[in-house]
């Protein structure tokens, strides 16, 4: 039985990867990045090199640090590096004490980070790539699929806080909020958030309002910027990924599907609305898998 499920009351929520699942737009991304510099057949190998990386079979996994200065990958223990490989696999000696020239591959948008930053990628190529590829996310034939079944169970949540948290931008946040039609869902929008420290920030304006850290609920699919600061302060985690991430760290709650997700927030609001009626709970929760 999760007993910390009855205190939970607040909720965060992530929006890419986590209220739609979309893996196809990560080889349109990289394409648009790299045709300048690539052929078609080198671009034809990066990209399947990508999809291999976020489904496991390549030496580099999704939940590796990725250093920018010796493009080497390291796994890590609860953050702390631990041991250190080549792109290849081979591993090396060299162990990172410093983080800054770190970056987590925490999900697919992470995943082509790593390959705007191998290939050197500006700043403004990369930024007319990524507005291309949320353009492209929301028209056919590649528009995101809408499940609306999920947001009615967001909106059925009988908490007291509702909030919704993204690292996009403004102006591609909000399309995609009204082309998802969750406006009214949620009691506060967030934007270019900056997790994760915007994410830890979050956290403490909510300890400050008086909840208590167990009482705090994160849902996404980047670890590192959606679950790890909430952790860290005693808060609760729900990740949801369709692939494994070589990261050994227990979240409370791990789904795969937008599908076991809903599932998950339903058997939530039925014990939210079960406490509120009877300030107890008394039915079991299964964690989905």
């Amino acid at each position: 039985m999760m007993d910390w499920i009855k205190k939970v009351k607040a909720v965060i929520f992530d929006l890419d990867g986590t209220l739609y699942q979309d893996y196809t737009f990560l080889g349109r991304y990289i394409q648009h990045m790299l045709k300048e510099q690539l052929s078609k057949s080198e671009l034809e190998q990066v990209i399947l090199e990508a999809y291999s990386i976020l489904e496991g079979s390549h030496p580099i996994r999704i939940g590796y640090y990725y250093n920018r200065e010796n493009q080497k990958v390291y796994a890590h223990e609860n953050l702390n590096p631990t041991a250190c490989f080549s792109w290849d696999g081979e591993e090396h000696e060299e162990v990172m004490e410093e983080r800054k020239n770190l970056f987590y591959l925490g999900d697919p948008w992470g995943i082509a980070g790593l390959y705007a930053e191998k290939y050197n990628v500006d700043k403004s190529s990369k930024m007319m790539a990524f507005d291309l590829v949320r353009k492209e996310m929301l028209c056919e034939p590649n528009k995101i699929y809408r499940h609306q079944a999920l947001f009615v169970a967001i909106s059925d949540l009988n908490v007291e806080r509702k909030v919704f948290m993204t690292n996009t931008p403004g102006p591609s946040g909000l399309e995609f909020l009204k082309y998802l039609e969750i406006e009214r869902h949620f009691d506060e929008y967030i934007f270019d958030a900056k997790k994760p420290v915007g994410m830890q920030q979050m956290m403490e304006i909510l300890l400050a309002e008086g909840y208590q850290p167990d009482e705090i609920l994160s849902v996404g699919d980047n670890p590192f910027n959606d679950l790890y600061p909430v952790k860290n302060l005693g808060g609760r985690t729900c990740l949801i990924s369709r692939y494994s991430h070589a990261d050994s760290t227990k979240w409370d709650v791990k789904v795969q599907t937008i599908e076991d997700l809903t599932a998950f927030l339903r058997q939530l609001c039925s014990h939210s609305l079960d406490e509120s009626k009877e300030d107890s709970l008394r039915d079991e929760i299964t964690i989905i898998h």
